[in-house]
């Protein structure tokens, strides 16, 4: 009778032994991963055709960004080039460098220079910089909506005529829509007017489509529409760029 006893018992204890062994311990959940210091991509895009006429355009560009939290510093470039039959039709240079430091969740001062070259616009150089604030009208996890604005100064060499300086004021939307885990729309619009000269304003704006091909390239599909409203004498104020590219991702 002891013996049936003991052996019920031991069964009993070896029962309650494999149910703790199965049961999830209360750990606490697992440290999120930081995001990177360091993150960029770089662009390239190319056109051409031949036979009756022989004809290129050339593209490149990169972004790269160091988010030391809560500063977030960034570089960017970008160029085209075309040609018909060995004669170049369009070539222009941008390039931005800009510092911001976030005040709270939604608000940030910004610091950031500029420099823009394309002849065949009639503006051999110019250069500027901006200080500003910036606000994140909407910060969810798939759309983002920020708008900021800033005054600055601009030095501008157009290709006829003589140089000019002039203060500016200047504002922007950035707007981006994750509408799939792989594939992004973005639209960044910029405002700015020349302070003594009102009619001197200039407008761009460039939407973008951007899916995701692996976890490092992914396909670009842009068109950028720039206006100036007070264009170098003889050229127009109009100027568009659509481009396709890819687009790989460091």
């Amino acid at each position: 009778m002891s013996f049936r006893r003991f052996a019920v018992a031991l069964t009993i204890l070896s029962g309650a032994a494999v149910a703790a062994a199965q049961a999830p311990c209360p750990c606490p959940p697992p440290t999120p991963t930081p995001a990177p210091l360091w993150t960029g991509n770089a662009q390239l895009s190319y056109a051409g055709t031949s036979g009756n006429t022989d004809t290129s355009s050339f593209g490149a560009g990169f972004q790269v960004f160091y988010k030391p939290a809560p500063w977030t510093f960034s570089a960017e470039f970008a160029m085209l080039r075309a040609s018909t039959d060995d004669v170049v039709t369009a070539e222009s240079y941008a390039g931005k460098v800009r510092g911001s430091r976030d005040l709270t969740p939604r608000i940030d001062v910004f610091a950031e220079g500029i420099y823009y070259r394309n002849t065949f616009a009639g503006v051999d150089s110019r250069v500027g910089g901006t200080v500003g604030a910036g606000y994140k009208i909407i910060d969810e996890k798939t759309v983002h909506l920020r708008g900021e604005a800033g005054v600055g100064y601009t030095h501008e060499d157009p290709t006829i005529g003589e140089t000019f300086d002039y203060a500016a004021v200047r504002g922007g939307l950035l707007f981006g829509w994750k509408f799939s885990p792989s594939a992004e729309f973005t639209e960044d619009a910029s405002f700015s007017d020349d302070l003594s000269e009102t009619d001197n304003w200039i407008f761009r704006s460039t939407t973008a489509v951007v899916a995701d091909l692996t976890s490092i390239l992914a396909l670009k599909a842009s068109y950028t529409y720039l206006y100036d409203n007070v264009p170098t004498p003889g050229f127009k104020k109009r100027d568009t760029i659509t481009a396709i590219a890819v687009v790989a991702k460091f």
